[in-house]
């Protein structure tokens, strides 16, 4: 995502910064059903390895990959097609919604049921309780004023997953796949709540209660019901009869349908490959072990493709957006005319200018929803306090991706890593007068530091002092990517052992440098402030 905060204090937000609403990357789409675990001899060169894993990894998974893709395309044309249908038989006469809700509603449930099967039964049912819910909170005196009633419902959605993982403790492999989805559902849901109950917000009114079909349609939209992403009640509203032009969003869904294999191939293939490089013989294999720069970028080349699995579901998820002319809530450059409104900006991740604007790039619609929802309500409850509420938006983030340690111990980590750097650059940057803040420089118009190289050209040396500061800043968090994202890779990163290690045994082999600069950041700033 893209939102610039320029005005102090700086804004950080959690949108899932390891793992984002889709399924996590060991249960994802591509790794569910597409991994390729043969191991490439030691002995081959770089190209032969690339050979190898285009004929026998990346061929396969894009053949495999393209049977889950269309089912998840044709429902979102159909409802589409049936949508543009019924407006031209509507439109000498006042258009009633409840046939478009129908639409979506069947549509949604159609691709769920070739994806899940008769698990989807689990959904339907746990969308009901949702939707007793919230008639109780409407109904009841004491709950239906203010945002008690949607804390409740808050409370109740994240504690139904949790209840739900501990039901099926012993058939664990039944909930990751549905653990995205049902997310999605329950952030819907929150969302609606706190909507419903919504008084005196600037910018906002207060909704009514759905109908049934209308509540269905919105949980079950076919452009988010299966990978995400969320989308506010108001916004399906507003895209159920203002589509985009057929020929934009066809060409926006082939970019992004391109986009999604191309990180595939990256995530399932080329970044898998390009680690093994690494391993010679046994005996790096356990150097490897005991850290040095071949564990490093064995870290990098994993947590790539981690990340390359985040973006697989981003652009399949902008192109099922694209397909049945749906829109997000978003702002300023979180849309692009080549594809559409973003999920995800990797180009912003991959080169990030600083840790806070990484989280805000990494899941746009979620980073929207934690602003909206908890970011904003923990800071007017904690007396403008930005740490409580920053914390508090990580902490909720990571309940809603259910009981996982690996998920608690990376988002809580990149919050004191992020804040760290965002509190020592803003410092910096008060006392040096130079534009070195965690967030992006605004232009040199509004630039508000004296020493910006937007301002005083590349000519002057502070200029390229500012620049250096800035690039070392970016580097610093593409190590943090690799440290953090190394853990959310649930396998080995070696190919000699059968045996998997344990997820923080790359963190230990690494002598926890990255928790160690996080911290010292916190320190450094405590101690120039």
């Amino acid at each position: 995502m893209d939102y610039q905060y320029y005005d102090e204090p700086d804004y950080i937000d959690d949108d899932g910064g390891s793992e984002d609403i889709y399924p996590d990357h060991e249960s994802s789409p591509d790794h569910r059903y597409y991994h390729n675990g043969n191991a490439y001899e030691n002995d081959n060169s770089l190209m032969d390895r690339l050979g190898d894993s285009y004929a026998n990894c990346i061929l396969p998974s894009l053949g495999q990959v393209l049977s889950y893709l269309l089912p998840l395309l044709a429902g979102c044309l159909l409802s589409r097609l049936l949508t543009a249908l019924y407006a031209t038989t509507r439109q000498q006469q006042r258009r009633v919604l409840s046939p478009l809700h129908l639409i979506n509603a069947l549509c949604g449930l159609g691709m769920l049921y070739a994806t899940l099967g008769e698990r989807i039964l689990l959904l339907l049912l746990l969308s009901g309780i949702s939707y007793l819910l919230l008639q109780l909170v409407r109904l009841s005196p004491g709950l239906g004023k203010g945002q008690r009633g949607a804390v409740t419902i808050a409370v109740l959605c994240i504690g139904s997953q949790f209840i739900y993982e501990l039901a099926i403790w012993q058939q664990r492999e039944d909930w990751p796949q549905l653990r995205g989805l049902q997310m999605v559902s329950n952030m819907k849901v929150i969302s609606l709540a706190f909507d419903m109950t919504a008084t005196g917000t600037p910018g906002s009114s207060e909704l009514r209660m759905p109908s049934i079909l209308a509540y269905l349609g919105y949980i079950y939209n076919p452009a988010s019901c299966v990978l995400g992403p969320w989308l506010s009640y108001s916004r399906y509203l507003d895209s159920l009869c203002h589509k985009p032009h057929w020929r934009r969003s066809l060409l926006q869904m082939l970019c992004n349908v391109l986009l999604c294999l191309l990180a595939l191939s990256v995530s399932n293939c080329i970044a898998p490959a390009l680690g093994e490089l690494h391993l010679q013989d046994q005996d790096e294999v356990e150097a490897t072990r005991r850290g040095g720069v071949s564990h490093w970028l064995l870290m990098y080349t994993g947590a790539l493709s981690v990340r390359s699995s985040h973006y697989f579901v981003s652009f399949l998820s902008q192109a099922l957006l694209a397909a049945a002319g749906q829109r997000l809530d978003s702002t300023q450059h979180a849309s692009s005319q080549l594809l559409g409104d973003l999920v995800s900006r990797p180009w912003h991740i991959e080169w990030p200018h600083s840790l806070s604007a990484l989280v805000r790039c990494w899941n746009v619609p979620m980073h929207e929803w934690l602003k909206r929802y908890v970011y904003a309500a923990s800071k007017q409850r904690s007396r403008h306090n930005t740490i409580v509420a920053v914390f508090c938006t990580y902490i909720v983030s990571s309940l809603l991706h259910g009981m996982d340690l690996r998920i608690y111990l990376v988002l809580l980590s990149l919050a004191t890593f992020a804040e760290g750097e965002t509190m020592l650059r803003r410092h910096l940057a008060t006392l040096s007068n130079a534009c070195v803040a965690a967030n992006p420089c605004p232009g040199a118009e509004r630039c508000r530091y004296t020493h910006c190289p937007r301002q005083r050209g590349w000519r002057c040396f502070s200029s390229w002092l500012v620049a250096f500061t800035n690039v070392a800043f970016t580097l610093l968090a593409i190590f943090h990517l690799a440290y953090l994202g190394i853990v959310l890779l649930n396998e080995t990163l070696t190919v000699e052992t059968d045996h998997e290690m344990p997820f923080m045994f790359h963190w230990a082999a690494a002598g926890y440098l990255s928790h160690y600069i996080g911290i010292g950041m916190f320190m450094l700033y405590l101690f120039i402030s």
